[in-house]
C-alpha cells in the first residue's frame, strides 16, 4: 500500500464548514485523516456554538429572581436553568457584561397574553454601557398555549405553558469585551427575561457563480410585497438551466411551501436573507413526497420565519420535510416559528443536516418518520420545542442506521430532548440535554406510537443529561432523566447506554416502563442528583450495569416493587445505588 500525505489549500469560512470528498478515479482510496489549520476547539458534547450564554439570573439586576421552580405551568419551569429575572416596575433591569467581542444577540423572554389569546406586543430598551442605543420589538403572538393536547390559544380552556419566545437583533457593530448591555422593558405589563445570546456574525456571504437571485424574478427584498411567485419561478428557472437559487439579503414575504429536486439554494447568511411566512401554516423547503423522494437537495444560510402560534396537526408546517434523499444537505439554517423544524417522512436515504439553528415550535424539531435510513444530524442547536426536540419515528417502517450527535437542545416544553422510537441500529452520541419540562426525559429509547420494535443494536453514548425527567399533565406519573418504554412490544434489541453524565435529574436517573425489557446494558454512568437511580413500574425483565456511580441520591439507589420480576445485574465498579424501596416513584 502507498501511503501519501497531500497538502491542499482552500479558503473555508468562519464558523462550520463543510468538506466533501470524492473518489473519481476509481481506485480504492483508504483515507486515514484531515488535519486543518486554524480551526477552533470543538465543544466535547453538544454543538460547538457561534455564541456565548448568559442567564439572567446570572447577570446584573435590580429586579427579583424568580426560581428555581420546575412545578409545571409556571415560569420558571420553562426558563433554561429553571430561574429567570422578572423586570415588573419602571426601571427595573438585567445587565449582561460581555465575555467577548459580540455583533449581534439573541434573547430569550416572556410576557403576558391578551385575554383573547392574541398577544401582546411591547419593547425592550437597550442601552449600552448606560446609553441609549436601541428598541427590541418583543411579542407574545408565538408563545402562550392552553388546554389539553394539541393545546389551543384560548385562555378560557386553562392550563397555560409555553411561555416563551425570542427576539434577535444585529448590533450597529460589534461591541467588545467588557461592554454592559443592560434590557430595561419598555411598556406596561412584566418582562421575564431569561437570557442572552451574544454572537459574533461574520459579514454577508457574496453570491457564487451560476446562481440566479431570487430578486432577478421580481421577489422584494424589502418585505413589503409578497415573493411566492418570483421564488417559484427562480427555483424553476434554477432546475432546468441547472443553477442554484441564490436569496440575497432581505426579507422575503412567502405563503406557501416551495417543493424542490435537484437544485440548490443558498443565502448571504441566516441573520440577512430571511423567507418570512404571511399564513399561519404551510410555508417551507421541502422535498417530493415518498416513494418518489427528491435527490440533490441543498439548503444552506438562509432564515425561514412561520406565522405558527397554535399546533394544528392536520397541517403540513415545518420549515423543510418530504423527503431529501443522498447527497441533500441543509447546513447553516435558521428555522423559527414553524410547528416542526423538520418534519421528513420516508422511506429515503442519505440526507445530511448539520449547524442548523431551530427554535419556538410547536411541535418537534427534527423528526426521521418512517423508513429513513443513513441520516446524519450533527451540531445543531434546538430550544424550546413543542413536542420531541430530535425524534427518529419507525411507524410501520423502521429507521436505520441513522445518528444524532453534536446538538445542544433545551427546554422542549412537551416530551423529550431526544427520542427513537423504535427502528433499527440508531445512535444517539455526544450531545448535550437540557431542561425537559413535561412527559419526557433527556433520552428515550422505546417501542411506543406503533413502531416497528428496536433491533440490532441502538447506541446511547457520551451525552450529557441536565434537569431532565418530567411529570405527566394528567396524573402522577413520572418519568426519568432517561425513560425506557416497552409499550407496544417488548424491548428486546441490544440497547447499549456508555459514558452519560446524568446530572440533577428532576426524578429518576433512569426509569424502566412497560412490559419487557431485556438486552440492555449500562456502563460508566455518572449520576450526581437525583432521587433515585434506577426506578422501575410494571415492567418485567433485566438490565446489566458496570462501573455506575452515583452520588447525592435523595431517596434510594432503586426503586421497585418487583425486585424478582425486574432484575438489575450489576457487574463491577458501581458505587453509591445499592439501597432499594418499593415507592410510588
Amino acid at each position: 500500500m502507498l501511503l501519501q500525505r497531500v497538502l491542499a489549500t482552500s479558503t473555508l469560512r468562519q464558523g462550520l464548514n463543510t468538506i466533501i470528498l470524492q473518489n473519481r478515479n476509481n481506485t480504492v482510496i483508504s483515507l486515514d485523516y484531515i488535519t486543518i489549520m486554524g480551526t477552533i476547539q470543538q465543544a466535547s458534547r453538544g454543538a460547538t456554538l457561534p455564541y456565548f450564554e448568559i442567564e439572567a439570573e446570572a447577570a446584573s439586576t435590580n429586579a427579583a429572581i424568580i426560581g428555581p421552580d420546575r412545578t409545571y405551568m409556571t415560569l420558571p419551569s420553562e426558563a433554561s436553568g429553571r430561574k429567570a429575572v422578572q423586570l415588573t416596575a419602571q426601571g427595573h433591569y438585567v445587565e449582561f457584561t460581555l465575555s467577548s467581542s459580540a455583533n449581534a444577540m439573541v434573547v430569550r423572554l416572556s410576557i403576558p397574553d391578551t385575554s383573547n389569546g392574541q398577544g401582546n406586543n411591547g419593547y425592550l430598551g437597550v442601552y449600552v454601557n448606560g446609553q441609549y442605543y436601541m428598541n427590541l420589538t418583543v411579542t407574545s403572538h408565538f408563545s402562550w398555549a392552553y388546554g389539553a393536547y394539541p393545546f389551543t390559544k384560548n385562555p378560557g380552556d386553562g392550563s397555560p405553558h409555553h411561555f416563551y419566545d425570542e427576539t434577535r437583533s444585529l448590533f450597529r457593530a460589534s461591541l467588545p469585551a467588557g461592554t454592559k448591555v443592560r434590557l430595561e422593558g419598555m411598556s406596561p405589563f412584566s418582562y421575564t427575561i431569561d437570557l442572552a445570546d451574544f454572537y459574533t456574525v461574520p459579514a454577508p456571504y457574496a453570491q457564487p457563480s451560476n446562481f440566479l437571485p431570487v430578486t432577478q424574478f421580481g421577489a422584494d427584498p424589502s418585505g413589503t410585497k409578497d415573493s411566492t411567485s418570483a421564488i417559484q419561478a427562480a427555483i424553476s428557472a434554477a432546475q432546468s438551466q441547472g443553477k442554484g437559487v441564490w436569496i440575497p439579503s432581505g426579507t422575503f414575504l412567502v405563503s406557501q411551501r416551495f417543493t424542490l429536486n435537484n437544485v440548490v439554494v443558498r443565502g448571504a447568511g441566516p441573520w440577512y436573507s430571511i423567507v418570512k411566512a404571511t399564513v399561519n401554516h404551510g410555508v417551507g423547503f421541502f422535498g417530493n413526497w415518498a416513494p418518489n423522494p427528491s435527490k440533490n437537495v441543498e439548503l444552506y444560510d438562509f432564515a425561514i420565519f412561520g406565522d405558527t402560534n397554535v399546533r394544528d396537526d392536520g397541517a403540513v408546517d415545518s420549515g423543510s420535510g418530504g423527503a431529501l434523499d443522498g447527497n441533500s444537505i441543509v447546513q447553516n439554517m435558521w428555522i423559527e416559528h414553524t410547528k416542526c423544524g423538520m418534519w421528513l417522512d420516508g422511506p429515503f436515504q442519505g440526507l445530511h443536516v448539520v449547524g442548523t439553528t431551530i427554535r419556538n415550535t410547536y411541535a418537534d424539531g427534527i423528526n426521521l418518520h418512517l423508513g429513513i435510513s443513513n441520516v446524519v444530524v450533527e451540531q445543531c442547536m434546538l430550544r424550546n420545542l413543542g413536542d420531541d426536540g430530535l425524534a427518529m419515528w419507525s411507524q410501520t417502517q423502521p429507521d436505520v442506521n441513522n445518528v444524532f450527535r453534536f446538538n445542544t437542545i433545551q427546554v422542549p416544553v412537551l416530551a423529550n430532548t431526544i427520542a427513537i422510537y423504535g427502528g433499527t441500529n440508531n445512535a444517539a452520541t455526544d450531545n448535550l440535554l437540557v431542561d425537559s419540562v413535561c412527559e419526557g426525559g433527556g433520552l428515550q429509547a422505546s417501542n411506543r406510537f406503533g413502531s416497528v420494535p428496536l433491533s440490532g443494536t441502538t447506541v446511547l453514548a457520551r451525552n450529557t443529561v441536565i434537569r431532565c425527567g418530567a411529570p405527566n399533565r394528567y396524573n402522577t406519573d413520572k418519568n426519568g432523566a432517561m425513560w425506557f418504554w416497552a409499550g407496544d412490544a417488548p424491548m428486546s434489541g441490544i440497547v447499549n447506554v456508555t459514558d452519560i453524565d446524568i446530572l440533577d435529574s428532576s426524578y429518576s436517573a433512569s426509569t424502566f416502563w412497560g412490559s419487557q425489557i431485556s438486552n440492555m446494558y449500562f456502563s460508566r454512568m455518572n449520576i450526581n442528583t437525583a432521587p433515585y437511580a434506577f426506578s422501575v413500574r410494571g415492567v418485567t425483565g433485566q438490565i446489566y450495569v458496570e462501573n455506575t456511580i452515583a452520588t447525592n441520591l435523595t431517596s434510594k439507589g432503586v426503586c421497585s416493587c418487583n425486585p424478582a420480576g425486574f432484575a438489575i445485574k450489576a457487574g463491577p465498579g458501581n458505587s453509591g445505588w445499592d439501597t432499594q424501596e418499593c415507592s410510588s416513584c
